[in-house]
């Protein structure tokens, strides 16, 4: 059993909400997985390099092999030359790990109970008529107040809250806050950061990945 805070944008509690979770060894080892192809994911992959069959230029040897004096060559695109071909140069590739669905559901819900266990999980009441605006320092006093303008705070937004771009407005100046909506939640958006701040209409979608109920 776990209780969770609710504040509003003045830094007051409201009340709180609680979750059943008990004490749990979170699987590291899919966590790791999950993490490794994430990252593997981002990368592009299309450095490349033009080897001596792409570059341009003539096939034709420049001068006969003997009795020139120079040196022998077969051809201006070996990679001796400027302008040549790259010798072991990078090509395009697909970098990409795919991961069983399951895994990617172990990942998220066991970083998910861990936050809610070290108390690294608040919510927020961002009622409609307090944001009417966009206005950085109403978060910026709330981050302030709880203490946490020192640290890495991601902000779980719900994709449906009307005024969701006023609150994106306000706190994309804020140093060491960024932002996701609940259904772009994942492992590593979370482990790299030390504080979750959700919105309390999200508070239900992330009882269900967690896996525990949510008592009313």
């Amino acid at each position: 059993m776990k209780e969770i805070p609710i504040y509003n944008l003045a830094g007051d509690k409201l009340g709180s909400e609680t979750i059943n979770i008990e004490q749990f060894k979170p699987n590291i080892d899919v966590i790791h997985r999950y993490v490794i192809a994430f990252l593997a994911n981002q990368r592009q992959g299309n450095a490349s390099s033009k080897t001596r069959s792409d570059v341009s230029g003539s096939g034709r040897k420049p001068w006969r092999q003997k009795g020139t004096g120079r040196a022998r060559v077969g051809s201006i695109r070996t990679p001796v030359w400027r302008h040549g071909g790259v010798v072991f140069g990078p090509h395009n590739r697909d970098y990409t790990q795919r991961l069983p669905r399951k895994m990617k559901n172990i990942a998220i819900r066991d970083v998910l109970k861990t936050r809610i266990l070290e108390d690294k999980l608040i919510l927020v009441n961002i009622p409609t008529q307090d944001i009417s605006q966009p206005k950085t320092k109403i978060f910026s006093s709330f981050f302030k107040k709880l203490g946490l303008l020192d640290n890495q705070v991601l902000i779980v937004l719900d994709k449906k809250f009307q005024n969701r771009n006023e609150v994106v407005k306000s706190i994309r100046n804020l140093k060491n806050v960024s932002y996701c909506y609940v259904d772009q939640i994942n492992p590593y958006i979370v482990l790299t950061h030390d504080c979750i701040v959700a919105q309390s209409d999200v508070f239900s979608f992330l009882t269900n990945i967690c896996g525990g109920e949510r008592n009313v």
